[in-house]
C-alpha cells in the first residue's frame, strides 16, 4: 500500500513559519510604497526567500512511500531514497536541521552512513508501512 504522510507541525514552529511571512509581507508593502530607488531589487528577493520559501515548507512537507522508494518533499526540496537502501528506522528527538516540522521524529538511515530525519503525523503507521516493504526494525 502506497502512502502519503504529511509532516507533523509543532505549534511553535508553525507560528514562526507562518508569522515570518506575514511580517515580511508588511515590510515589503512598506518598502514598495517608499521613495527608495531600486526598491524592487530588495523586495523581490525578500518575497522569494522570506515569504514563499517558509510558506512552501509549511504547506508542502510530505513523505510518500511507494513500492520502490521513500520520497521526501519539503517545500522546493526533494529527496528520493530507494527502499532497499534503507538500513534502519528509529524514533528520535534530534533537533538538527531536516525536512521535519516537529521534534517528534523518525531517523531514516540509508546507503553509506547517510540519514534524514522526518516527522510524519502518524509515526506508527509510517514505520509499519516501511516494515511491510522489508525495512529492518530499529
Amino acid at each position: 500500500m502506497n502512502g502519503v504522510y504529511k509532516s507533523k507541525i509543532d505549534t511553535r514552529l508553525g507560528i514562526i513559519l507562518g508569522g515570518i511571512p506575514v511580517a515580511l509581507l508588511f515590510a515589503i508593502w512598506k518598502l514598495v510604497h517608499a521613495p527608495i530607488p531600486g526598491r524592487w531589487f530588495i523586495a523581490v528577493p525578500i518575497l522569494l526567500l522570506g515569504v514563499f520559501l517558509p510558506v512552501s515548507i509549511l504547506m508542502f512537507t510530505t513523505y510518500t512511500i511507494t513500492n520502490n522508494s521513500l520520497r521526501i518533499r519539503s517545500g522546493f526540496f526533494k529527496w528520493e531514497i530507494p527502499i532497499q537502501h534503507i538500513t534502519r528506522v528509529k524514533p528520535t528527538n534530534d533537533p538538527s536541521s531536516s525536512p521535519a516540522l516537529s521534534l517528534d521524529r523518525i531517523r531514516i538511515e540509508y546507503g553509506q552512513a547517510e540519514s534524514v530525519t522526518i516527522s510524519p503525523v502518524n509515526k506508527e503507521e509510517f514505520i509499519r508501512n516501511l516494515h511491510e516493504r522489508g525495512v529492518p526494525h530499529a
